[in-house]
């Protein structure tokens, strides 16, 4: 059976979070009757220190939810290049909600303030698009599972405020940098007007994500689900799966962490490759720097040795570490590599 590391996405329910899906108590979602999504929805809110949360199919929808409540059709998103709402979510910002984004490169540990103040357009030029929204991504998925500094977070949080500027945080591994960092949730959570997390990445959990805000934002992002098509039923099954997650999966994601460390250690023992910055949480982005090879090669090479790794961009690939590959597994993917490039 081949080593799946394309993505921490590829995780499946194991057989006790399968049972504690099959006897969850449900009811149907779109009248609000369903205990278990509730049971969900409250705890999120309560970690992340936020009023209320609603349940969603994906993390796109509750990017989008979230961005929807900020702004209005021609607004202006502060927001890094390598962003996910930017680069991974079908130009739905654009389709859906009808902003623009003017995008920046962040400094290692995420950016400032003095990196946004100046792309903020001024309120009185009419003619240009209104700064309404700056998003917050961590970890930062584009950016090799990087933590966002907490302190940064909080100034970008409190200048945004003095502006009268949304602040958005996209959190789908926001418990990987909790675990990375030492840093509550709710500490995390107090830098964003809305924050949106994932139960399908390290958590494990087969489907769902969650956007928590203040009480009128999420009542507003409530009735947009429905719009977009993502009130569900007798969700509880999922939502089951997710409190499951909370309960046994996020405590081990240091494995995790520690894993893409063995992974590193292997790629430093690597000719033509070169890791594009040191892994702080499950994700290594590795640059091939020889110009007469390629990424999609290596990926290649890889599979055929049987680990999966998935083609980054022209010159990387990436390698994500989860709890369906245990230390055996990774210590093969690396003897693997050191074999083939080493």
């Amino acid at each position: 059976m081949a080593i799946d590391l394309r993505s921490d996405t590829v995780t499946r329910p194991g057989a006790a979070m399968r049972r504690a899906m099959a006897e969850a108590e449900v009811g149907d979602d779109v009248f609000g009757d369903d205990p278990t999504v509730r049971a969900l929805q409250d705890r999120i809110a309560k970690l992340l220190g936020k009023e209320a949360a609603l349940f969603t199919p994906s993390g796109t929808m509750a990017n989008q939810l979230a961005l929807a409540t900020h702004v209005r059709p021609g607004d202006e998103v502060l927001i890094d290049r390598a962003a996910h709402m930017v680069n991974y979510e079908s130009g739905a910002g654009a389709a859906l909600s009808g902003v623009q984004f003017r995008t920046f490169d962040s400094p290692a540990g995420g950016f400032g303030v003095d990196d946004v103040r100046p792309l903020q357009r001024p309120a009185h030029y009419y003619w240009s698009p209104r700064t309404r929204l700056v998003e917050l991504e961590n970890t930062h998925n584009g950016r090799g599972g990087e933590v966002f500094r907490l302190d940064r977070m909080r100034a970008v949080r409190a200048w945004a405020d003095a502006e009268g500027l949304g602040v958005h945080l996209d959190g789908a591994r926001l418990w990987n940098a909790s675990v990375a960092s030492g840093v509550a949730l709710h500490d995390y959570g107090a830098c964003a007007h809305t924050v949106s997390v994932c139960f399908s990445k390290g958590l494990g959990a087969p489907v769902g994500s969650m956007v928590a805000g203040d009480a009128k934002a999420i009542a507003q992002a409530h009735r947009l689900r429905k719009m977009w098509g993502g009130g569900m039923r007798q969700v509880g099954v999922l939502a089951a799966a997710a409190l499951w997650a909370l309960d046994h999966n996020w405590p081990r994601l240091g494995e995790d962490h520690e894993k893409a460390q063995r992974l590193a250690a292997a790629v430093q023992r690597c000719r033509g490759l070169r890791l594009v910055r040191p892994p702080e949480t499950n994700i290594l982005i590795v640059e091939v720097t020889d110009p007469a090879d390629t990424p999609q090669r290596v990926v290649d090479e890889l599979g055929q040795a049987g680990v999966l790794c998935a083609v980054w961009d022209a010159r990387c690939f990436r390698m994500v570490t989860h709890l369906d590959a245990g230390f055996e597994d990774i210590d093969h993917a690396a003897a693997a590599l050191v074999r083939l490039r080493g």
